[in-house]
């Protein structure tokens, strides 16, 4: 991953120079306004002047000299993102100065480090009332505090800057040489950093980084960079914030070219990326999920190359000011865009007419986010995580890694008469795009007669067997004598007790077949027509082909009869054309 980052900053990196690479300052876009306690010397005397505040400026953003450091200690130059004023000031810009009394230098130098120090002291419940009355405030308003010395940012201050360079050298590069390969430019007998410390969620501790051991003073041999690479990476990993960075249905991840590229189509690659920097893989989500994508697909348009380019999406979570990684899927082709986005058009070709709405990753979403709805935070999204892996790659996976979740939402839907056929549908047609894409196996023999081939032919995927094409059937027929009940009984449906809150076994579910046929056949005697007579023979043959014992879990013989249920309109209306046609014949 750090190749990949390292990438993208020299493609879009503009540095120069060898070692000052390493002290370029952070200049961070959504800062709005700078606060300046400024000073004035006097010969010998320096004196507070008040505060002065300032658009900021980000042509001059460098001389700020605003590096951050430790979250619990100073900044590397005087200057800091204002939070709460108190704090900031006193351990941001402050303890700053105090730390440089400590340090070793001319006479006069050290002289107006103590005085400035003195008069931040001195003044500090003043500074803290006028800025805490005056600063800028609003939603993307975001503050700078820092000081000026005769009208001069930090970065003209010779003092404060040779400050800032030495704390950074002796934290990147450290007081011991070592030489070696620089992993990133292949570089050989360079001068190589002690530590990486660009990304925070690089460890020293953990199982896995060992090629150094677990000794701090032998981690550079983890990571070999060089003095020269460090700075490109520093850049690339701002770029990639910057830019890079999306919301895919909760979750955030970054957007790389991968180091399978080469550098010329690199280029190419970045500049796309930023022009549309503002979309989201969603599969074109409509308006009323804007939160978690815009109407534009990324990978819409990266599906348009040739597989001389691949990608990399790396999945994060924000805990405090680190960054955990939750998922790194490499080497995603666009022909494997192109695989993804055309099962999604015959998706929604197939099911236009059932449900109409275009087809998105919100269809496994809806049964991978919580495992109880009261619950505040989400418990499976590395769930939906590990399924997003298996559909950039091609990766197979069970069908029963996902029914659980199914069977959970279609049940509490059913019991709660929740939005039943609506969640059913979204589980179905969330299958047929995984069978479509290759994810989940299924035996695509034809072993449908020609009359099931018509009227099942366009649901057919995944029912690969005789015993789950009679569930869908016996689904279809269960919906059917439920809808004859709401017409004859007033709207109720007394027959849905039958299905025991979707948790039936195979004796149960033969003995539902059994009461169904009954009730067309000797309580509904006018519904029973050549449809239903059709749907009840073909149940028979087929479970008579069948295996005595059916194999499948209890998740998914409910899961079978549920679709068919969900599917039971269009499958009547597919035997009431065939019979007209008979008629006409």
């Amino acid at each position: 991953m750090l190749y990949d980052v390292y990438r993208v900053g020299k493609a879009i990196g503009n540095l120069s120079g060898d070692n000052d690479k390493l002290l370029i300052p952070e200049t961070p876009k959504d800062i709005t306004h700078v606060i300046s306690l400024c000073f004035e010397r006097s010969r010998e005397e320096v004196i507070y002047t008040g505060i002065d505040v300032t658009d900021y400026n980000l042509n001059i953003a460098q001389k700020y000299l605003l590096r951050r450091g430790s979250s619990r200690g100073t900044n590397y130059g005087p200057s800091a993102q204002l939070t709460e004023v108190n704090k900031t000031l006193n351990v941001k810009i402050k303890a700053w100065f105090k730390d440089l009394q400590s340090e070793e230098s001319n006479g006069n130098d050290q002289n107006i480090i103590s005085q400035i120090y003195q008069l931040i002291n001195d003044n500090q419940k003043e500074i803290e009332a006028y800025i805490s009355q005056n600063i800028p405030k609003g939603k993307d308003v975001k503050n700078l505090l820092t000081v000026k010395v005769d009208g001069k940012f930090p970065a003209d201050i010779g003092k404060f800057y040779h400050s800032y360079s030495d704390k950074i050298r002796k934290k990147l590069v450290g007081e011991e040489s070592y030489r070696g390969t620089c992993c990133l430019c292949g570089e050989k007998n360079v001068d190589l950093l002690p530590k990486v410390d660009v990304f925070k969620f690089y460890t020293l501790d953990k199982p896995g980084f060992i090629s150094g051991g677990f000794s701090e003073e032998n981690i550079w041999r983890n990571c070999p960079v060089c003095i020269s690479c460090e700075p490109v990476l520093r850049e690339g990993k701002k770029y990639m914030l910057d830019n890079l960075g999306f919301n895919f249905y909760g979750l955030n991840y970054y957007l790389l070219p991968s180091s399978t590229c080469n550098q010329d189509v690199q280029d190419i690659l970045v500049d796309m990326l930023e022009n549309i920097s503002n979309k989201s893989f969603s599969f074109k989500e409509g308006a009323s999920k804007e939160i978690d994508s815009l109407s534009d697909d990324i990978f819409d348009e990266l599906a348009e190359y040739g597989d001389v380019n691949s990608f990399r999406i790396i999945f994060f979570k924000k805990e405090n000011s680190a960054e955990r990684i939750l998922l790194d899927i490499k080497d995603i082709f666009p022909s494997r865009f192109r695989e993804l986005y055309s099962a999604k058009y015959k998706i929604e070709e197939t099911y236009n007419i059932i449900i109409n709405e275009k087809f998105n990753f919100g269809y496994f979403r809806e049964f991978l986010r919580k495992t109880d709805n009261k619950m505040r935070d989400n418990d499976l999204d590395n769930n939906f995580l590990s399924l997003a892996k298996d559909i950039f790659t091609g990766e197979k996976l069970s069908i029963n890694t996902l029914l659980p979740h199914y069977m959970r939402n279609i049940r509490y839907a059913f019991v709660n008469d929740d939005k039943f056929k609506d969640t059913i549908l979204y589980a179905w047609i969330g299958l047929s795009y995984l069978y479509e894409i290759g994810c989940i196996d299924y035996k695509r023999e034809d072993f449908m007669d020609e009359k099931l081939n018509e009227i099942l032919s366009n649901y057919s995927a995944g029912l690969d067997t005789n015993v789950k094409v009679a569930l869908v059937l016996t689904g279809a027929l269960v919906e059917n004598v439920m809808y004859v009940q709401k017409i004859e009984l007033n709207g109720a449906t007394p027959f849905v007790s039958k299905l025991k809150g979707l948790k039936m076994r195979q004796d149960d579910v033969q003995g539902l077949i059994s009461e169904a046929v009954n009730k067309l056949k000797n309580e509904y005697t006018k519904y029973y027509n050549d449809d239903s007579r059709l749907i009840i023979e073909s149940i028979s043959d087929l479970i008579l082909k069948s295996d005595v014992i059916w194999k499948l879990s209890i998740n998914e013989i409910n899961f079978y009869i549920a679709c068919g249920m969900s599917l039971s309109k269009k499958i009547y209306e597919k035997l009431n054309e065939r019979t007209k046609k008979q008629i006409i014949n």
